[in-house]
């Protein structure tokens, strides 16, 4: 087995056997990036409050209500014999590296690595998507819910149904006879939190054994052997975007104690449940650690991620008891037997074969081989229910909403352009869920490319950069009828954004200016809707992002000015108003990247520390949230900590490219450690290196 790097240090591994390759992907993680390793297991095990302080306790309290560790150990024991050793020896590799020394020193947190189990890899990627998915937006609706009959708001609960939170993944299939190699080519960016290091590791996998031989290049959770989500094969490639599945319900229960025993009311009254009593070790300012307790409370719906067993609430308060459940807590696996059948992938069919395993989250799956098959399916466990609420509310857990099964028809799409960018393609998605995003990347990515001609890695690489506002084209076609009558600057101010390209370009002025109207319009819209009561997490600050009602009128923008007779204002009047104030504020002539600026957060930021040495300095981006390059910006102009985590083209003629935000390496003293930036911030995408 042997580990070289290339130009930009992305490792390659060869090795004799599929778990020598295992163990070999295991030491090069471990090599590059340790101390991301060490943080990644700890949020799997709730033991972040450990090294961190309180700052990191809500997250640990969430990890072990949440059962993260208990069901990466059950889905582990759940694996065939092949697929637990292929999880082990990745992990015997990563301890290997890790029990060498201690991971470098980032003042001023010091740490000797723990040692990694078979279901440490599990538990890891169960850390990415425990929020991933529907979980936050439910919350926020049930409020929403609450709120807007408060207020008397009819329908806004309608009109705020999208994709919970701005931004997000795109990927695309390009058969051959729209390429200029006559060969497919399947490209995306999958837009996460951006993080230091980077939460996606680039990877090149070699097996020798003449009776298993195969080569992957592709992209990795750092900690999780194989490549997962986005691979190339050199005979097949694929890609996912969040399909934004209904895979996940919330329940409020209603629960008593009994002495020790904790009872849930059910169907047939009230029986007791699984409870105990875990401990948090919390590091204080002197290094000393406190004990925090946490109860465990299991109902047979799933466990209670949130609230107080001891108080009855209605489920708008803080208090309520609620739980959470998921496909893999349901089947006890994230299907993870699907990662090796991946790395041994030759044509769609054996893509589609391995995808079928697949359980949890689900996906939007985008394929093509080299014989010319291109293909996008749903892939995963979406439930069957015996009744789903429209109004928002969560059930409560004693009244049905029970799941019955899993949809079996799962969409399914084949042509020689599929784009797929978290939205409702068609009428057949109806089938997994009702929260899509809106079709403005979808519709601009197809739109760029129908009429490319035959195109290239590089063409098809520098339509995901892409910056158009096109989700703002409600906004900016109120204007002319806004600007009648109002003052020299409002009307200035309208001149000049009617005149703008809608390039979300770092150094545009204009950019920056649309900005702050969205952001007037916004604020007027918070103080008209009367939704006080939706605004804020009661939940803590995890679930914030969630919980920003302004973020939730910026996304629904478009939607609320179609329905004048809903927001109880009129458009043009709204805008004339976002006109004036935006003119009276003043306009220095700063560009859209000044104050727009990448900002990867490291965990010590996350956690409430100050960034480590050789942490990277921010810098200017362009795009927007639905942009198709969407990097959302807090509070609609400020900086991004959400965008693209990656850029791959995965090109069956040979010539792919891809980038991250930063580097291979983990460590901010290493030469790679962000030697990928400046190609990733400019949109660009870098060659493959000796391509499949």
């Amino acid at each position: 087995m042997r580990i070289t790097r290339d130009a930009h240090g992305v490792p390659h591994v060869v090795a004799g056997s599929l778990l020598e390759l295992a163990r070999g992907q295991g030491m090069a993680t471990a090599q590059d990036r340790a101390w991301q390793l060490e943080v990644e297991r700890r949020r799997g095990e709730g033991t972040c409050a450990e090294i961190f302080g309180p700052a990191a306790l809500e997250w640990d309290r969430l990890a072990r209500r949440s059962l993260l560790a208990d069901g990466a150990r059950r889905a582990y024991a759940g694996l065939a014999a092949e697929d637990r050793a292929f999880l082990d020896a990745y992990a015997a590799g990563a301890n290997e590296v890790l029990g060498e020394a201690t991971v470098p020193e980032l003042t001023p947190l010091r740490l000797q690595p723990g040692r990694w189990s078979g279901w440490t890899p599990i538990a890891v990627f169960a850390v990415q998507h425990l929020l991933f998915g529907n979980v936050g937006n439910k919350l926020w609706r049930h409020r929403l819910a609450g709120a807007s009959a408060r207020a008397g708001a009819d329908g806004l609960v309608d009109l705020f149904r999208i994709e919970g939170l701005p931004g997000g993944s795109n990927a695309v299939a390009v058969g051959g006879s729209r390429t200029a190699s006559g060969l497919p080519m399947v490209a995306g960016d999958p837009h996460r939190v951006l993080e230091a290091p980077g939460c996606y590791a680039q990877v090149r996998l070699t097996c020798t054994d003449p009776a298993d031989s195969f080569e992957v290049v592709g992209l990795t959770f750092p900690g999780v052997p194989g490549v997962q989500h986005f691979g190339h094969t050199g005979d097949v490639a694929w890609g996912v975007t969040n399909a934004v599945a209904d895979a996940e319900d919330l329940y409020v229960e209603e629960l008593r104690r009994e002495g020790d025993a904790v009872l849930c009311r059910g169907p047939h009254g009230w029986q007791p449940v699984g409870r105990r009593v875990s401990r948090i070790d919390v590091r204080r300012g002197d290094g000393t650690h406190d004990t925090v307790e946490v109860e465990v409370v299991v109902t047979d719906r799933g466990p209670v991620v949130l609230g107080d067993p001891d108080r009855a609430a209605d489920g708008l308060d803080a208090g309520a008891a609620i739980s959470l459940r998921t496909p893999p807590f349901v089947t006890g696996s994230w299907g993870f037997s699907a990662i090796p059948a991946l790395l041994r992938a030759r044509k769609t069919a054996d893509v589609t074969a391995a995808f079928e395993q697949w359980v949890a989250p689900v996906n939007n799956l985008l394929v093509a081989d080299r014989a010319g098959s291109v293909e996008h399916r749903v892939v995963g466990r979406v439930p069957v229910r015996d009744g789903v609420d429209q109004t928002g509310r969560l059930p409560r857990g004693a009244d049905g909403h029970r799941w019955t099964g899993w949809v079996e028809d799962l969409p399914v799409r084949h042509g020689e352009l599929l784009v797929s960018a978290n939205d409702r393609v068609d009428d057949a998605w109806a089938r997994i869920g009702d929260d899509f995003a809106p079709a403005w990347r979808r519709d601009r990515i197809t739109a760029l490319l129908e009429g490319a001609g035959s195109l290239t890695p590089t063409q098809l690489a520098a339509v995901l950069a892409d910056v158009r506002q096109t989700a703002g084209a409600g906004l900016l076609d109120q204007l002319p009828d806004a600007a009648a009558g109002a003052s020299d600057g409002a009307q200035a101010l309208a001149a000049d954004l009617l005149a703008w390209d809608r390039a979300m370009r770092a150094g545009s002025t204009s950019a920056a200016r649309f900005a702050a109207l969205r952001s007037a319009v916004t604020d007027l819209l918070h103080d008209a809707l009367g939704l006080a009561a939706a605004d804020g997490s009661p939940h803590g600050d995890l679930f914030a992002p969630w919980f920003d009602l302004r973020g939730r009128i910026r996304t629904a923008l478009p939607a609320l000015l179609e329905r004048p007779e809903v927001i109880g204002v009129e458009p043009a009047a709204l805008v004339r108003d976002a006109l004036e104030r935006t003119a009276a504020a003043g306009d220095p002539p700063l560009a859209w990247g000044t104050a727009h600026v990448a900002v990867p957060l490291t965990p010590h930021q996350q956690f409430g520390w100050s960034a480590p040495p050789g942490a990277p300095d921010p810098v200017p981006v362009g795009g927007d949230e639905e942009c198709v390059q969407a990097t959302r910006a807090l509070g609609g102009t400020g900086a991004s900590v959400h965008g693209p985590v990656a850029r791959y083209v995965w090109d069956l003629g040979g010539a792919s490219r891809w980038v991250v935000p930063l580097g291979a390496h983990g460590d901010g003293r290493s030469p790679h450690h962000h030697d990928q930036q400046p190609a990733w911030a400019a949109g660009e995408t870098i060659p493959l290196e000796e391509d499949l």
